[in-house]
């Protein structure tokens, strides 16, 4: 186990990250049909906010015997606005689908090439004994027969004895912890993101009523999606 070991591991993960976010930002972000759908959401986005304004206003400005009648009017054009809005978002969002899932790719394959270097090696020591499930991640991929491991440690000469086996760490192990740490870092850096109301992922694509309408003729309870998904 050397330092240099886990540094070279999260260097890889930062470089390849920022080279996906440099790829996705050249052949996607900047080209005219993504650039079109972030203006026709912003167009969607200040078109709703007026209607929404006009409508409160108009609202309060009229007697109360015709204000029933306007609320009707003025929900179905809201209405009409938000569902543009979404479908809008929606566009946003499926143009970050396809570098999301290339980046996944290019991470799965590099995970399957770091880890045939690292296979087997005891990459770092955690100063505890895990437990459950994060032993087995930590664990994964290395077969400890000891109870006891002498590992070298900062100092040239000196031996640290470390109590228990379940303290070695994987390769495994660090990839994750790079991955969720580096790479998110890199990705918050460098990556482009989309705007503010666009930026829900699959979330934002399945709340656009062509969605909406797909999964209902599929059979699937939307209200039961969106409280499942509130639940995460």
């Amino acid at each position: 186990m050397t330092a240099s070991e886990i540094l070279r591991i999260a260097a890889t993960v930062a470089v390849v990250q920022a080279i996906c976010d440099i790829l996705s930002r050249r052949f996607v972000y900047s080209q005219e049909p993504y650039k079109r759908a972030c203006a026709a959401f912003e167009r969607a986005t200040n078109k709703r906010d007026k209607i929404v304004a006009a409508a409160k206003s108009s609202v309060d400005g009229r007697p109360k015997k015709g204000v029933s009648t306007n609320q009707e009017k003025n929900a179905k054009k809201i209405q009409r606005a938000e569902d543009d809005c979404s479908e809008s978002a929606a566009e946003v969002a499926r143009r970050h689908t396809q570098p999301g899932f290339f980046s996944s790719l290019v991470f799965i394959i590099l995970y399957r090439i770091l880890s045939t270097e690292h296979s087997g090696k005891v990459i770092a020591v955690l100063p505890f004994q895990p437990w459950g499930l994060i032993r087995r991640m930590s664990m994964r991929g290395i077969n400890i027969d000891t109870d006891a491991l002498e590992l070298p440690s900062a100092a040239a000469g000196i031996v640290t004895k470390v109590s228990h086996h379940s303290q070695a760490c994987s390769f495994a192990f660090v990839y994750i912890l790079c991955t969720l740490s580096v790479k998110f870092l890199i990705n918050k850096l460098i990556g482009a993101h989309p705007p503010k109301g666009a930026d829900g992922g699959m979330g934002t694509i399945l709340d656009a009523p062509k969605s909406q309408r797909m999964l209902k003729n599929l059979g699937v309870d939307t209200e039961e999606l969106k409280e499942a998904r509130k639940a995460f």
